[in-house]
């Protein structure tokens, strides 16, 4: 359903207001673009399939298109003839250091011709800190918007606040039940509640679609009936960024039936007196019939 401006303004603010106010210094999540910078020269260096071995946590889940462990995955791939490099546009890391966000485009040209146009997307990492200290990507996945290079964006790196004070699902509730059951009645609507000024949505062949204002425009072409249903979730031991992977069923007006898997990455402000959970971002990729 179309939504005035007024509408959107308030959840919008309210999450554009909790994450600027943390924002201006975020070492934590600094440090994370780094290592994706690290994890892209690797790939530039050593080629896709090496880097991905390399920094993939054991427990590493890719959508090949449904969930397969990423590091045996790749194992048993062979280098492919491309040069793939990515970077970071936005980073957020949760108050307790262990779990984060990056996502950003990439770009990936032939070995054997580098004159053929580029292929361009935009890649959706979930990090993990080990018990050595190292960062790991925990969960990978991506979409592509063919030959169309996606509009240049700086990188915004977000540290949630520390509290020193350990948290839980249980403390905050549980964003993913909330939002599913805002949308029973209209799907619009609850990402009208959960998005904010930040908050970005990554769709097959498109540009990367940010901000409320942006996500209430492209959901008035997304007319129909969407099921949601959760599968792998996790959250930091702060409490304030969770993930889920699950799957979604699409129903048109007309009787048409898609479906696909989804990741999700929910923050909340875990210092605030009232906690106010807002999606920072969604990656939403659709499979086969039958699969």
């Amino acid at each position: 359903m179309p939504f005035p401006r007024s509408q959107l303004s308030c959840a919008a603010l309210l999450a554009t207001a909790m994450i600027n106010s943390y924002a201006a210094e975020a070492p934590r999540a600094d440090a994370l673009a780094a290592e994706e910078s690290r994890f892209a020269a690797h790939s530039v260096a050593h080629g896709m399939r090496d880097a991905f071995v390399e920094f993939f946590a054991d427990d590493s889940v890719l959508l090949r298109p449904d969930p397969v462990n990423g590091r045996e995955y790749m194992k048993a791939q062979k280098n492919p003839p491309i040069v793939l490099d990515w970077k970071s546009r936005l980073v957020v890391v949760s108050g307790s250091g262990e779990l984060g966000l990056s996502t950003g485009p990439w770009k990936s040209t032939s070995k054997a011709n580098p004159t053929e146009p580029a292929s361009f997307g935009q890649f959706f990492s979930i990090w993990q800190k080990q018990k050595d200290g190292a960062w790991k990507v925990l969960m990978d996945h991506g979409i592509s918007h063919g030959n169309s290079e996606a509009p240049a964006q700086q990188l915004r790196s977000i540290d949630l606040p520390d509290t020193g004070k350990p948290g839980g699902r249980a403390t905050n509730g549980d964003p993913e039940s909330a939002f599913i059951t805002a949308g029973k009645q209209d799907t619009a609507d609850a990402y009208r509640q959960f998005s904010g000024n930040h908050t970005r949505l990554l769709r097959e062949r498109r540009a990367p679609i940010d901000g409320a204002a942006a996500i209430a425009t492209y959901l008035k072409s997304q007319t129909g009936q969407w099921t949601w249903r959760p599968g792998r979730q996790a959250a930091s031991s702060a409490g304030d960024f969770s993930y889920t992977l699950g799957t979604w069923t699409h129903r048109s007006p007309a009787g048409l039936q898609s479906q696909g898997h989804y990741i999700r990455v929910w923050i909340a402000d875990s210092a605030a007196p009232s906690t106010k959970w807002t999606l920072a971002a969604e990656i939403l990729t659709p499979r086969a019939p039958g699969k």
